[in-house]
């Protein structure tokens, strides 16, 4: 309960001290937002179309602008010193526009087809009760989709992984991490409640359209970041980054296997090129992991030195 009351704490005093800075990524972020937006909503009206599904393909063209909320609010839950706004915000979506497009494309598709697998066997099931069976899968597969998509965006920012590992990590999360996905949904959906209730309150269609422009260009995007990443960021460091703990278990583990004879599974140390003037506490991508210098050198050294025992 302690810890439950302290990382309440934590939360709100994050976000009440950087609002302001919320406010300002949200409003980097209005931009592509408005623009798209209004794009599609154009494109949606003049052609007499008023499919919900083109009214949604602003999310593949703003969705790598999002790489910049989401390294603000990483930032502000890492309680880093001296947060920035700006040159973070620009320098993310510079150095991660193409893998953002692709969560861009592939969030748009698992909407497009969640939602129609959902509302098609949800009708089936009312004449066929055999389809409960795949509306309960397809809700089961909509909520994976969803607690992948929370941990995607601050993984993309945070570490050097090829999307294949990225969604295969964020895969493992959405299952190994679920009280935290779980709160996530919680925080989402009562900023979903803030947001209704506010704008169901509006007294007329011009106060309805400001309201709707407060929330979308100043409140929902960045808190609904600081909201997932306050939750799944710091369990995701633990998971995704090798401690000196675990790589020795898996220093143990090879050397298991060496006995057992299956040399094959034992990743090739010695022909790491590392520089060893470089910190040893930073973090370095090898064989599908985040690795310590200081630990891949010592696991070269002894790669080495088993290769001069062989020869001699």
């Amino acid at each position: 309960m302690e810890k439950a009351k302290l990382g309440i704490t934590r939360f709100f005093s994050g976000l009440l001290k950087n609002f302001h800075k919320l406010l300002l990524v949200n409003l980097l972020f209005a931009v592509p937002l408005v623009v798209f937006g209004l794009i599609f909503y154009y494109v949606n009206t003049l052609t007499g179309l008023n499919s919900s599904f083109i009214a949604l393909l602003p999310i593949i063209f703003v969705f790598p602008f999002f790489s910049g909320v989401t390294i603000v609010t990483r930032n502000i839950v890492r309680e880093d010193e001296n947060i920035e706004v700006i040159k973070p915000f620009f320098k993310a979506l510079k150095d991660n526009f193409l893998y953002f497009l692709v969560h861009g494309i592939i969030l748009y598709l698992a909407i497009f087809f969640c939602y129609t697998s959902i509302t098609l066997y949800w009708r089936l099931a009312h004449s066929n009760g055999i389809f409960y069976i795949p509306f309960g899968i397809a809700v089961i597969i909509a909520i994976a989709m969803l607690f992948i998509f929370y941990n995607i965006p601050v993984m993309t920012v945070t570490f050097d992984l090829s999307l294949k590992n990225i969604y295969k990590n964020c895969a493992l999360l959405s299952f190994g991490e679920v009280k935290n996905n779980f709160f996530v949904t919680i925080g989402l959906l009562l900023l979903f409640i803030f947001c209704a209730t506010v704008f169901f309150t509006a007294p007329n269609a011009t106060a309805l359209v400001i309201i709707m422009l407060i929330l979308s260009v100043l409140i929902a995007p960045s808190v609904g970041s600081y909201i997932m990443n306050f939750y799944v960021y710091k369990d995701m460091e633990s998971v995704v980054m090798n401690s000196d703990e675990k790589a020795e278990r898996l220093r143990r583990e090879i050397a298991a296997k060496q006995e057992k004879n299956a040399p094959e599974e034992k990743p090739d140390y010695s022909t790491l090129d590392l520089d060893e003037s470089k910190d040893p506490e930073e973090y370095l991508y090898f064989n599908g992991k985040m690795i310590r210098r200081k630990v891949l050198i010592q696991m070269k050294k002894e790669a080495e030195n088993e290769q001069e025992k062989e020869k001699a």
